[in-house]
């Protein structure tokens, strides 16, 4: 029976990842899960004791609505809720160590799975009973038995105790590709395919010229300290990473188009991991409604591996600074006058999603997929297809057969 076998392996492939940093505070920041914050200090407020994200945007209003709109805020969507019932609570806690990590939050999400039956009514004082769907809150990364953390102040205030809720804890770990790393690079014991682990982000990082010029992944995710942590998802993002060039020549009778992109900005594989995909493509257009342009070549940038995590088919993702060259060629005589080459460029962020959540919809009986699951599923599958986007076009005249 394989009805939930692909899910179950990207589960353990992309969740479970590695929670051993160099420094003694990352290993024990990032515990797994992260232990119960236990009762707020009883001088608290009822707003400095509260830990759902709301609460916290009270005060830190720019935050809020950053991480609001962020892919941190959705880690728990409909893409991981069609899959719980078919997981399991323990395969679903591999999940939930990156999705979910406070202990809290985690055990909401058993109950509402019902793999248990209830929870300590004392954590609703602090993180009320729908914090849960919220992804990753503000106190996954900023709390830890109510004790707040956080990077250097780049104001000069100064923290003591008479601030709100105590102030918080300095560590510079905040602004060090490391405190990444815990969910954004698999362990050293990961599965292998094709010689590669399924995420290996830091490590391309480390190995980049990026780390060396020291930077960071918050200095191109989190710019001015923002929460919004933008990628692959966001078109703008992806541009300033990029350069783009088409070129028209001609040789003898042919006309060549040479297009090429650059990876000047991005400090790690483009693009990262084995889901998304970039779709590059050489276009002949004549101009003429009656024709319908011409797909002169077609290639494919990303690590392309199937839905049951087994087999690489290919791996073209770009390191820092490689380029990705297509070329096409073709007779003078088949050109007609007023046409132009063009270069497209698309991206799928969720292109392996789609694959997968495609399979088990068209599956989904002889999977046995819950009544409950099967909506999910369907709108998982379609805020994955939302996703794609028209990255580049850039056009080139082709010079006219008639003036040559």
């Amino acid at each position: 029976m394989i009805s939930f076998r692909s899910i179950i392996i990207l589960s353990l492939l992309f969740c479970f990842s590695c929670g051993c940093g160099k420094e003694e505070f990352l290993a024990t920041h990032w515990k797994d899960p992260i232990p119960p914050q236990g009762n707020p200090p009883l001088h608290f407020s009822n707003l400095e004791s509260k830990l759902d994200a709301d609460s916290c945007g009270t005060c830190h209003r720019n935050q809020f609505q950053k991480w609001e709109k962020s892919l941190h805020s959705q880690t728990i969507a409909a893409g991981l809720l069609w899959q719980l019932p078919g997981l399991g609570k323990e395969k679903g806690d591999t999940c939930f160590r990156c999705h979910s990590p406070l202990t809290e939050t985690r055990r909401y999400l058993a109950v509402n799975e019902g793999w248990i039956s209830d929870f300590p009514k004392e954590w609703e004082t602090y993180m009320p009973k729908g914090t849960e769907k919220h992804g990753l809150v503000c106190a996954n990364c900023h709390v830890r038995n109510h004790n707040r953390y956080g990077p250097p102040p780049r104001t000069g205030d100064v923290i003591s105790e008479k601030s709100p809720h105590n102030g918080f804890t300095v560590k510079g770990e905040f602004e060090s590709s490391l405190f990444c790393k815990n969910c954004h690079e698999s362990p050293n014991s990961g599965k292998m395919i094709n010689g590669k682990r399924m995420m290996e982000t830091f490590s391309e990082w480390e190995n980049s010229k990026f780390a060396e010029s020291g930077v960071s992944c918050q200095n191109c995710h989190m710019p001015n300290r923002d929460h919004d942590w933008k990628g692959i998802h966001d078109k703008e993002m992806v541009e300033n990473g990029l350069e783009v060039n088409l070129n028209i020549t001609e040789k003898d009778n042919l006309i060549i188009a040479k297009g090429t992109l650059t990876s000047k900005n991005i400090g790690h594989k483009f693009p990262s991991y084995a889901v998304p995909k970039v779709y590059v493509r050489l276009v002949l257009d004549s101009g003429l409604k009656s024709k319908e342009p011409i797909v002169l070549r077609e290639e494919t940038i990303g690590r392309f591996v199937d839905i049951f995590i087994e087999n690489e088919s290919f791996d073209t993702r770009l390191s820092p600074g490689e380029s990705f060259l297509i070329e096409a060629s073709l007779p003078k005589s088949q050109i007609s006058p007023g046409s132009t080459i063009k270069l497209e460029v698309d991206v799928s962020p969720g292109e392996m999603y789609i694959r997968m959540f495609q399979h088990n919809w068209e599956n989904k009986e002889a999977f046995a997929i819950s009544p409950k699951a099967v909506p999910i599923l369907k709108q998982a599958l379609i805020e994955k297809r939302n996703l794609d986007y028209r990255l580049f076009t850039l056009s080139r005249e082709v010079p006219d057969p008639l003036q040559r």
